[in-house]
């Protein structure tokens, strides 16, 4: 053997090394094999060669023996290793779920929250009126008491967003937390813009900014 080849062979893992040395000795026995049947024993000399191969035959099945054991071991380590390798992966495969589960229920929440904003966005949005028109006493009473309901109806939104803002901080859902952030800022300005807006409403005009 080369020193190149030694240098790999030292190089391969335990299990390949005893898959080589099987492979070897295997080859060794077919080699004697063919040599002692091609000896005609026709002298004391071919005599004292078979026997000698025959030796060496039987010292070479004795390793494969050994060599089997010791495949079998690596085999059994190396099963060992695979199921360890796998359960890490599982585990890791378990908590990627858990991550991605988590992220599809609050990104669900953030659209639910969304679509619940666009809705309250839509009912604001047929309050209001052509500018400079005029409103009766009845007609800014009314508008009044709807614009008092829609801040109550923002006010559960707003808190909604800042929980959400929250779990997706404590996530490390940075473009989530963002979002919420966003939301929240803008869902308070509506309100103050409804806050603002209510008491001074008057029979001159019924504009929402």
């Amino acid at each position: 053997m080369h020193m190149s080849e030694s240098n790999k062979t030292k190089d391969v893992s335990p299990l390949v090394q005893s898959v080589l040395t099987l492979a070897g000795h295997f080859a060794e026995l077919d080699r004697l094999s063919a040599r002692i049947e091609e000896m005609e024993l026709k002298s004391e000399f071919d005599f004292t060669q078979v026997r000698r191969l025959m030796t060496r035959f039987s010292e070479t099945a004795e390793a494969v023996s050994t060599d089997v054991i010791d495949l079998s071991s690596q085999l059994n380590n190396s099963r060992a290793q695979a199921e360890a390798a796998a359960a890490i992966v599982a585990a890791k495969a378990e908590a990627v779920q858990a991550r991605q589960s988590e992220q599809d229920e609050k990104l669900m929440a953030f659209k639910n929250l969304a679509e619940k904003v666009n809705a309250l966005g839509q009912e604001m949005k047929e309050l209001r009126r052509p500018e400079g028109e005029v409103l009766s006493e009845d007609d800014r009473t009314k508008l009044t008491f709807r614009l008092s309901e829609l801040d109550l109806q923002l006010q559960p939104l707003i808190e909604e967003a800042r929980v959400l803002k929250k779990e997706a901080q404590s996530s490390k859902m940075k473009v989530l937390e963002q979002n919420a952030e966003s939301l929240t800022q803008s869902l308070m300005a509506v309100s103050q813009k409804l806050a603002a807006f209510a008491p001074s409403t008057n029979v001159q005009t019924g504009t929402l900014q």
